[in-house]
């Protein structure tokens, strides 16, 4: 029986690394082989919580520190999955638990997922950081999300007696439920936490425009708000525009009610300024989502444009509505879109769930 020692993040708050955390945990701990630890690196208690200094985040830390050590000595797992953050004054954090795993679990294998890119960009302003990852980094497997972003940020450093892999993200999908054909290629869909550089305010200021042309299109904003404040501000920007009868906004939504949003919308938006590999997409394209997002640069090595998804040029409003109306003009094209962006959802997913399997593997 492999033993397997978690470290990771995992919901609430809800966001793609906890999400894919928990798919790795929640696949491993299922199956009889393994028998599974857990120590939760929870720092946030919510969305306004993420990125706050607080007094309990310390003591939280601290206490991590122990469950470290004790895990480890009266664990001894074979396999030590962490959910690192090597970047910023998180990167102090992270590296104190990483060396006490050496020191005391120092027969296990080491994996270490990497959910976002910035490695390079860190390490480029900062260049003697160059050397303690390489401490930290021996003898473990690194995973990072794309091949791109392995090549740009893990191969430069060198790393001795290091292995990469590179495990696409993938989604939680019940297969339990289901639901009537309810596809509606008028409705537009954004569905991700109203965090202001997910571009939902610009979003509105293109659908406004779009509406002004296309009167039969409808728009559905579904998340989690960080404070009542940004609500307020959206719905005030919505009904300044008059759009209150085609704008939805809708709440936090989770399991199939996700679903049955991305069911009935024709086209997903996503117009993100700052965006890695975001698990929405993924989610919109396995309920046949014409997908159109930014973050070409991370992306381009898995989607291909006009193919699985459009990549936006910019996330100014005016760029927004540009690809929306070339949908909206050509029915065809999302149709296809939608259904090559499905069969490319089906193959990552796949890969993604084989690699995460392998990782498991001793040898």
């Amino acid at each position: 029986m492999r033993k397997i020692l978690f470290i990771i993040q995992l919901p609430p708050p809800v966001h793609g690394a906890s999400l894919m955390n928990k798919l790795v945990f929640d696949r491993m701990n299922l199956n009889p082989a393994n028998k599974c630890k857990l120590i939760k690196l929870n720092f946030a208690r919510n969305l306004s919580d993420l990125q706050k200094f607080k007094p309990r985040k310390i003591f939280r830390a601290l206490s991590i520190v122990f469950e470290i050590i004790f895990k480890s000595i009266s664990f001894r797992p074979d396999i030590v999955y962490f959910s690192m953050v090597p970047i910023g004054y998180v990167l102090i954090r992270d590296s104190l638990y990483l060396i006490l795993l050496k020191l005391f679990a120092p027969n296990s294998k080491k994996v270490i997922h990497l959910h976002r890119p910035g490695l390079a960009q860190f390490y480029n302003r900062n260049k003697g950081i160059i050397k303690l990852y390489k401490l930290l980094f021996k003898n473990c497997e690194l995973v990072h999300l794309t091949a791109g972003l392995a090549q740009k940020e893990l191969i430069p450093l060198n790393l001795t007696n290091s292995k990469v892999t590179v495990v696409p993200n993938s989604i939680i999908k019940a297969h339990a439920y289901s639901f009537e054909p309810t596809k509606d290629s008028n409705n537009i869909l954004f569905l991700s936490n109203f965090l202001r550089h997910k571009g939902y305010l610009e979003l509105v200021d293109a659908f406004f425009m779009l509406h002004q042309k296309y009167p039969a299109l409808s728009l559905t904003l579904a998340g989690a708000f960080v404070n009542e404040s940004d609500r307020e501000e959206l719905l005030k920007k919505i009904h300044g525009y008059q759009l209150d009868n085609y704008v939805e906004v809708v709440g936090p939504v989770y399991g199939s009610k996700r679903y049955e949003l991305y069911n009935r919308a024709g086209i997903f938006v996503l117009p993100s300024k700052l965006e890695y590999f975001p698990l929405v997409i993924l989610e919109a394209m396995s309920e046949r989502c014409a997908v159109i997002c930014s973050g070409r640069s991370n992306l381009d090595g898995v989607f291909v444009d006009y193919e699985h998804l459009l990549y936006l040029e910019n996330t100014e409003p005016q760029g927004i509505y540009n690809k929306i109306a070339e949908l909206v003009e050509s029915p065809e094209l999302a149709k296809a879109i939608a259904n090559k962006g499905y069969d490319q959802y089906l193959k990552i997913q796949n890969e993604s769930l084989y690699k995460i399997d392998k990782l498991f593997e001793l040898t």
